[in-house]
């Protein structure tokens, strides 16, 4: 089929300046970008007076390979289509839903806790066979990375040991496999099990591999605020300890390296910004390629336990129940709190488990009062009563100027950090609108759209690797996204689509149309494999 759309203004992802023009695509392709064109008779025609033609938006970081396979996946990608997206950046945080070792006897493992949605993971171990699977039954496009954490589990299960000579080399062995198979670079959760068990040695092994293939290794640091539990108290800024330790890696083997979602968790971190935006700086003048995701809301996803230090989490059931193992925990904690400007107020609880719904949409602040007890002990009492497994959404990671300061930083890139939740869970914003906000945020701060835009599209497929995508221009698959500039606006508090999203084709299909979602769950889907 072929398609013409009329008096466009181009936004052609690169960053350029907009110019008025047609573009012509037919089937899954574009044909051409140019003023005036014209087409064939059978051509369907749609007038875009008014609407900037951008490419179709490419979420930076995502975790939706853990849904856009499920049987009937349309509830859980719908949002982002309806918000513009058309390829997801996966397997982030170092959970990817493939690239493990197919007879591991902890596969039951492997599926992260965060991404529970009373449905079965498809158990597709060979990124080969998950590529496969996303060209035969996926909505949207995918790329995806090799989760370090996902590996090490089909080797080692949880465990908190040093990994021995063989699982490491096995572990190596299964990550190299997903880069030969067409995996974007292999990611890191340093703050998640069993990435926070993980010594530097071990992650020098990974950067070294992701070198050899010359991908990109991105990183969840191990900690993201002046005051964590993963450093002793009183050892300086525990967010620039974590990224030292992350700049040495880059150093040591000259990895390309993307720190993932960049945030300053609690008031006393939020000055440290400029600091560290003058280390990407530096790092890229030394000529170590470097850059950061970021999302425009001022909370995010995480599970309970992302606060918890390593020490705790290495714990049996029984010692962490110690008199003395909760003392020092308590007073750990408390004293984080006091110098962080973050609390217990500031997590809600998102998702607990069939058995305590009731705590969804509640403080743990709220929920130690309707209890009768401390935050502490609540917080402790909820992580047991969800076997360590309840999600959350944190607040005060940043504010309006640290965002603006980071969407116009030169090494920033868009992305959403979000999934649909189950049923009886509370959602994250961004699934509903983050792009959209990115646009108007963009229009407030006096940044030029074609900027922004770049920054969703251009500039992410260029950093990926990803061929053909982020691009309008002859060549370039037919993922489009055309929206009203005077209309844009996201919905996201009342959970709805966002206005001004007129048309979303993905690779020359039509998902949205006259800003109604009409896909109905045709597969269009196709996998981004990065060629060896």
């Amino acid at each position: 089929m072929t398609t013409i759309l009329k008096n466009c203004l181009i936004a052609d992802g690169t960053g350029a300046p907009m110019i008025p023009g047609d573009i012509l695509f037919e089937d899954d392709h574009i044909i051409h970008v140019g003023p005036n064109l014209s087409a064939p008779e059978e051509a369907k025609v749609i007038d875009c007076t008014g609407k900037i033609a951008a490419p179709g938006f490419i979420d930076a970081h995502s975790h939706n390979d853990w849904f856009a396979l499920r049987p009937n996946s349309e509830p859980y990608i719908r949002p982002f289509i309806e918000q513009g997206i058309t390829t997801f950046i996966a397997g982030n945080c170092g959970s990817s839903a493939s690239g493990y070792e197919n007879d591991s006897p902890y596969k039951e493992k492997i599926p992260k806790k965060l991404f529970e949605s009373g449905e079965t993971f498809a158990d597709i171990n060979a990124f080969e066979d998950f590529f496969n699977a996303v060209d035969e039954r996926s909505l949207v496009n995918i790329a995806c990375l090799a989760g370090h954490g996902t590996a090490r589990i089909s080797v080692n299960g949880m465990g908190a040991e040093k990994l021995d000579k063989a699982q490491m080399n096995r572990m190596l062995t299964t990550l190299e496999k997903a880069l030969q198979q067409g995996a974007a670079g292999i990611s890191l959760g340093l703050m998640y099990e069993p990435g926070i068990f993980s010594e530097q040695e071990e992650l020098l092994e990974v950067a070294k591999l992701v070198k050899k293939y010359d991908r990109i290794l991105t990183v969840h640091p191990k900690a993201e605020s002046a005051v964590s539990l993963s450093y002793p108290l009183f050892a300086g800024s525990h967010l620039l300890l974590a990224f030292k330790e992350l700049t040495d890696i880059v150093e040591a083997t000259g990895v390309r390296f993307h720190n993932s979602h960049l945030i300053f968790v609690g008031e006393r971190t939020w000055p440290q910004v400029d600091t560290v935006l003058n280390k990407f700086e530096e790092l890229n003048s030394k000529g170590f390629d470097s850059a950061f995701d970021m999302y425009p809301l001022n909370y995010g996803a995480s599970v309970i336990t992302v606060i918890m230090p390593s020490w705790f989490m290495k714990l049996s059931k029984k010692d962490r129940e110690k008199p003395f193992t909760r003392l020092k925990l308590r007073v750990m904690i408390k004293a984080t709190i006091m110098l962080l400007g973050f609390g217990f107020e500031d997590i809600t609880i998102s998702w607990a488990g069939e058995n305590n719904k009731d705590l969804v949409g509640k403080t743990v602040s709220q929920i130690a009062k309707e209890w009768g007890t401390s935050p502490f002990d609540a917080y402790v009492t909820i992580c047991e009563k969800t076997n360590y497994q309840a999600a959350v959404l944190q607040g005060r990671y940043q504010n309006k100027e640290i965002v603006s300061k980071l969407m116009q930083n030169p090494y920033s890139l868009f992305m959403t950090d979000s999934w649909v939740t189950c049923e009886g869970s509370m959602q994250n914003g961004c699934i509903y609108g983050a792009m959209p906000m990115f646009l108007e945020l963009a229009k407030e701060n006096g940044m030029p759209l074609e900027k922004a835009i770049a920054k969703m599209s251009g500039n992410t497929a260029k950093r990926f690797k990803l061929k053909d995508r982020g691009v309008l221009k002859p060549g370039a698959y037919a993922d489009i996204t055309l929206f009203d500039p005077e209309k844009i606006k996201n919905r996201i508090e009342e959970a709805l689509p966002p206005c001004g999203i007129d048309y979303v084709f993905i690779n020359g299909r039509a998902a949205v149309e006259n800003s109604e979602y009409v896909l109905n769950g045709n597969a269009v889907g196709k996998a981004v494999r990065i060629a060896p």
